[in-house]
């Protein structure tokens, strides 16, 4: 599975992060998502430091997963 990190400015300022792979590539459902990091650095570095973590991940969840998991 190929995981990118998207990095984009978010609507109530500072930066939104996630994680997603080839099959989707909307931002709707990622693997791991976290907004407003202060800077564009806070964000890449905690993206990248989410994909060291996910490169020796048996299963991945994607978010809308982990809620219904946690909620079982």
């Amino acid at each position: 599975m190929n995981l990118r990190l998207h990095v984009h400015r978010a609507f109530t300022g500072g930066w939104c992060a996630d994680i997603d792979d080839d099959n989707d590539r909307q931002p709707d459902d990622p693997y791991w998502c976290v907004d407003q990091w202060p800077t564009l650095d806070d964000a890449i570095t905690a993206g990248c430091a989410q994909l060291a973590e996910f490169a020796s991940a048996q299963h991945l969840y994607r978010v809308s997963e982990q809620y219904v998991l946690q909620a079982a």
